[in-house]
């Protein structure tokens, strides 16, 4: 999402939004209109507000039979719980 930088300040958000949703339908080969980015995602690029969005992203992509993809906030897990967990 660094190219964000490029486009004028009051565009950065949801031109970031366009190029994750661009990004998405090449690599998983379907059309934009198929690429469903969810609200987590969306809050997380916004929580920033439109002039300052982050500069990366991890996300998790998920394709479904009928052509359709989804894409959902990637959130790591703690490595500190699974050594409490043992």
């Amino acid at each position: 999402l660094r190219r964000t930088r490029e486009v004028s300040r009051t565009k950065r958000s949801p031109y970031a939004i366009r190029l994750i949703r661009s990004f998405v339908a090449r690599h998983m080969r379907v059309e934009p209109s198929k690429v469903r980015v969810e609200n987590d995602v969306n809050n997380y690029v916004w929580s920033r507000s439109i002039e300052k969005p982050p500069r990366r992203v991890e996300v998790k992509v998920t394709k479904y039979s009928d052509g359709t993809v989804k894409v959902t906030l990637n959130v790591p897990e703690e490595k500190g719980a699974e050594k409490k967990a043992q």
